[in-house]
């Protein structure tokens, strides 16, 4: 889960508006529900997954072409 630093004061060694990993605030000696309670990070903001979408060459069917005219030139 990550999180963002809401105040002005250096948290786990990153600033405001800056993201923090729980992994972060364990290795920096801080726990995760203290600063929580204290205001100091929030829950970061989760952005959704954008799929890619795979756009497959369409291919048009081959009609057969049919003259309504038929030159077989002069005889």
């Amino acid at each position: 889960m990550e999180y963002t630093v809401t105040t002005d004061k250096k948290v786990c060694g990153k600033i405001k508006g800056e993201k923090l990993t729980v992994d972060d605030i364990i290795n920096a000696g801080g726990k995760v529900e203290r600063l929580l309670a204290l205001g100091l990070i929030k829950e970061a903001a989760k952005t959704p997954k954008v799929k890619e979408e795979i756009q497959e060459e369409v291919q048009e069917p081959e009609v057969p072409v049919f003259n309504t005219y038929n030159y077989e030139g002069d005889k």
